[in-house]
């Protein structure tokens, strides 16, 4: 079957390291005016030097090419989101996202840049042969933005923001009224709507996507009877749109615009995505190391020359951890879910010396069980702790972490 990578000449590893190296070169004038990197400009990507969100976000000003502050960012940002004018000069809009650590990220996009958006993101999305028909897609995100609200101009598209804040009986009526063909949510707002809606929702959903949260495959699988589709994997963040599902549910990196590098984890098969954007302008992304675990999927019966990894499962900071022994996210919500079923709400936090398991008391012997199970290889076994049911009261949803202190 072809695909939008097939127009691009994409159909070996060979060709999209071709695309890379061309899309690379064109880039350095670009890098030539991003100041933190100018002196880097011209050289191999290997001698730039690898940055953080933290340290990026730090020297706002070092990291655009339109000699912005931050605080003028900050400001038409905020008016934005308020609904008042917040356009900067040449058309840049400036917004916030939650950001992979759930603080408010500050990005900027021009006019070209948006545009380029609306078609990858809808290339990416939808099947190359679509109908020629009216489509609709709904958002569920924190707040809405000129980035998003492009989508709604997009041709025969209509755009539906819900607001994160909005009470779930508002939001499922809404949803109901617009009847999307495309719902794209974080992971606690698809279980919410799972949980309210009759078995096999009454739209006529052609994709169904999850994104800013990981999502077990329990979930996926409830979620996926409820709705009638199952839910696939987004990956976007701040720093930009990284990766999405394709048809058989896989989700594969950007790869025809990004260069990702991989930060092996000791310990396990996961690693920590160094990313590159090859064609952002306004706020260039050189070898950015983000915190989110990637686990390769294997190749795709897709045939995508793209790398294909298991949904996002959590941040490096959420890694259990004891001495040498290191047990990933994923093995946590599996042995969980498996044990208290994909509908239940749960925390849990683990440190040195316990694991706190936030449940139903009613199902809390059934959790400790699970647990106990999972850290049996454990050396200096932890004490499990059992507190009340989670309160949500953070923009994103993170049931896997870790501290270390305790």
């Amino acid at each position: 079957m072809a695909t939008q990578f097939d127009r691009l000449g994409l159909r070996t590893r060979a060709d999209v390291e071709r695309r890379q190296k061309a899309l690379w070169r064109r880039l350095q004038p670009v890098l030539a005016r991003t100041p933190a990197v100018a002196a880097y400009a011209g050289r191999p990507l290997g001698d730039f030097p690898i940055s953080t969100p933290g340290q990026v976000r730090s020297a706002f000003a070092e990291w655009n090419t339109l000699s912005l502050d931050e605080a003028s960012a900050m400001a038409a940002a905020q008016a934005a989101e308020e609904g008042r004018e917040g356009g900067l000069p040449g058309g840049v809009t400036a917004g916030f996202s939650t950001g992979s650590s759930g603080s408010r990220g500050l990005f900027l996009a021009s006019p070209a840049e948006r545009a380029a958006y609306v078609g990858h993101a809808l290339a990416r999305f939808l099947p190359l042969k679509a109908p020629l028909q009216p489509l609709r897609i709904a958002l569920c995100l924190r707040a809405d933005s000129a980035l998003y609200r492009d989508v709604g101009g997009a041709g025969r598209v209509s755009f539906e923001f819900i607001g994160l804040d909005t009470p779930t009986d508002q939001r499922m009526a809404r949803l109901h009224a617009f009847q999307p063909d495309v719902l794209i949510a974080p992971s606690h707002v698809l279980a919410d709507v799972a949980r309210c809606i009759q078995r096999g929702a009454q739209w006529p959903l052609r994709r169904l996507f999850y994104g800013a949260e990981p999502m077990g495959e329990g979930e996926r699988d409830w979620i996926g009877q409820r709705l009638g589709l199952r839910p696939d994997p987004i990956y976007q963040a701040t720093e930009g749109f990284l990766g999405a599902a394709c048809r058989f549910g896989t989700l594969h990196l950007n790869e025809d615009v990004l260069i990702v590098e991989r930060d092996p984890i000791p310990g396990t098969n996961r690693f920590r995505p160094i990313v590159t954007d090859l064609r952002r302008v306004s706020q260039p992304v050189v070898r950015l190391r983000l915190d989110d675990l990637l686990e390769p999927a294997g190749p795709c019966r897709c045939g995508s020359p793209l790398l294909a990894v298991q949904g996002v499962e959590g941040r490096y900071e959420d890694l259990w951890r004891w001495g040498d022994q290191v047990i990933p996210p994923r093995e946590v919500e599996n042995a969980l879910v498996d044990a208290l079923g994909p509908q239940q709400d749960w925390r849990v936090t683990a440190s040195p010396g316990r694991v706190v398991v936030e449940v139903d008391p009613a199902t809390a012997p059934v959790a400790i069980g699970a647990l106990d199970r999972l850290l049996s290889n454990v050396e200096t076994r932890p004490t499990i702790v059992v507190g009340p049911p989670p309160i949500w009261d953070q923009p994103k949803r993170r049931r896997i972490r870790w501290s270390d202190a305790g």
